[in-house]
């Protein structure tokens, strides 16, 4: 196995494995979605004193789910795609639809990066505070967007690499 191989293989399996522990945390942020969400129903309805933080909190860490776990699904297939033009066209018609998509998808990961970036940039830059009552800064939340477009969009190259270097489609499965 030449050097170049070894590099390979080493840093699309770190990168899969930074994206099998993202998608890890985003269930377990879930649970906590699901236990505050409890909680904020619990003071508003049984104790009959809302509470100010937990409709906020949720939504935050509903957007860290959203941008942790995308890669994942990308990397191991299970994202949305429309497979019709592989059942028509089977065998190398599908290849080149397949690559056509990996392209078009990229263009579109690339372009998503370019304005979540602009977002997070006019947050930070800005020192925006939220308009909740938290008024928490929300680059402490929206610095999550432009880390997650940009790992789906190294994890799309990567995949689209693995087909020609590997010579053969990503197992979906999740071993990394």
């Amino acid at each position: 196995m030449s050097i170049q191989q070894v590099f390979w293989a080493q840093f699309r399996d770190r990168i899969f494995r930074l994206n099998h522990f993202l998608a890890m945390a985003s269930g377990w942020l879930v649970l906590l979605i699901t236990l505050i969400g409890c909680y904020g129903v619990f003071t508003r309805y049984v104790l009959g004193t809302p509470d100010t933080w937990s409709y906020p909190v949720c939504a935050y860490l509903l957007c860290f789910v959203v941008f942790f776990a995308t890669s994942h699904a990308l990397q191991e297939g299970i994202h949305v795609r429309i497979d019709l033009l592989q059942e028509w066209f089977p065998g190398k018609a599908t290849r080149i639809a397949t690559t056509i998509g990996d392209i078009l998808t990229t263009l579109f990961l690339s372009l998503f990066f370019y304005q979540v970036w602009k977002v997070f940039f006019e947050g930070y830059s800005t020192g925006r505070i939220d308009e909740t009552e938290l008024a928490w800064p929300v680059a402490l939340v929206q610095w999550s967007m432009p880390f997650g477009a940009g790992l789906m969009f190294i994890t799309q190259l990567l995949v689209i690499a693995a087909r020609f270097i590997d010579g053969r489609e990503l197992p979906h499965q999740d071993n990394w």
